[in-house]
């Protein structure tokens, strides 16, 4: 009963445009060309009526819906939905040269609060026996989880939830063709400021990994900076050509070149990027978004890097300064169906090279 009454109180305490409905599974859209998903048989509380048109809002369970109309700007996504690492043991300075465990073998590593380490996780032993990863506080680190020599291999069947970590170089570096990564529920924070050109600091970083799902995360202040002009590459979550992802609730800011780096295959869900040095959502390959909120990026919210640059997005609420869309490379193609600029404070459109633009209702000034 209470619970029920949170619903109503969040549904009548919206925007008179926006209903807010529940539902305690995450719809599917089945008309992924078309904004929104149309209610067929699915419960929602209060229920919405067949042939509906619903957009997603935040993550869950219960997930949250706006009936007919996008969703107010805030509700996307829900960092505060985000559980917390259920932590119980007393803390450990491991010293700056160790690690918390190379994790050889299958089963459940957790319940750890480190406040120094080196490589927290450099992984090594078998390669596909599912490994958990949870409820994991640590206060320093060079790495979160990476791999423990330079000969890359291919890790699958990896879960990592309810963390909380600061590293100064990387979080999660997932490479050497490892597959099958769920990676929810966590926070990674990036301390110092990178000056060396040939260091590229990242929260998530993948490099040869495909299948990856990364929800309900919140990733911020990875950094470089250098003494000359050379480009300040350090993102809050990259992947490169070949890669594939489907990343969901997240929020990434303060990060000094993209958001959301992606020259792999990607789907985004209701991600949100703050403060970028230079783009929110870098565009290098296939890439499917939902509705993308963007607060003000040094140069654009989002980039056409690359000729094979195929973006499309549901919708993008841009706010604050920043050239709308900047084309780096000719021949890549952008599609927005929606847009909502009532915050946004850029110069341009749409700058740079030649490309296929598409920008739909509310794109235009």
């Amino acid at each position: 009963m209470i619970r029920y009454l949170l619903m109503l109180i969040a549904v009548f305490a919206s925007p008179a445009s926006a209903q807010i409905v529940t539902s305690p599974v995450e719809l599917v859209d089945n008309s992924p060309k078309s904004p929104g998903i149309v209610i067929v048989n699915a419960k929602t509380t209060p229920q919405v009526k067949k042939g509906v048109t619903v957009f997603a809002c935040a993550g869950g369970p219960p997930w949250q819906y706006s009936v007919s109309v996008p969703c107010p700007v805030g509700t996307e996504p829900a960092t505060s939905a985000i559980a917390a690492a259920h932590v119980t043991t007393a803390c450990k300075d491991l010293g700056a040269s160790a690690q918390w465990t190379y994790a050889g073998v299958g089963g459940t590593y957790g319940n750890a609060c480190i406040t120094r380490a080196m490589d927290a996780v450099p992984l090594d032993g078998a390669l596909d026996a599912p490994r958990v990863f949870q409820d994991v506080t640590i206060a320093k680190a060079r790495h979160f989880i990476t791999q423990r020599t330079t000969k890359w291999r291919p890790f699958a069947n990896v879960t990592v939830q309810r963390v909380d970590v600061t590293t100064t170089k990387r979080g999660i570096f997932i490479r050497g063709g490892s597959h099958d990564w769920l990676i929810q529920d966590f926070r990674l924070t990036g301390s110092g400021v990178n000056t060396s050109s040939g260091d590229i600091p990242v929260g998530i970083g993948m490099q040869g990994a495909t299948r990856i799902t990364i929800r309900r995360g919140e990733v911020s202040g990875f950094q470089t900076k250098l003494a000359t002009k050379a480009y300040a590459n350090a993102d809050c979550i990259s992947n490169e050509r070949g890669d594939s992802a489907t990343i969901t609730d997240v929020y990434g800011h303060d990060c000094t070149d993209g958001i959301f780096d992606l020259k792999g295959t990607t789907d985004l869900h209701r991600v949100r990027g703050a403060n970028a040095g230079h783009y929110t959502l870098r565009g290098w390959a296939k890439i499917t978004a939902g509705t993308v909120t963007s607060e003000n990026p040094g140069y654009a919210h989002v980039q056409l890097a690359a000729a094979s640059a195929d973006v499309h997005i549901a919708k993008l609420i841009a706010i604050g300064g920043g050239n709308l869309v900047k084309i780096d490379k000719a021949g890549g193609k952008l599609v927005i169906d929606a847009c909502d600029l009532t915050k946004w404070t850029g110069p341009a459109l749409v700058t740079g090279a030649k490309a296929t633009v598409s920008l739909g209702k509310g794109c235009q000034r």
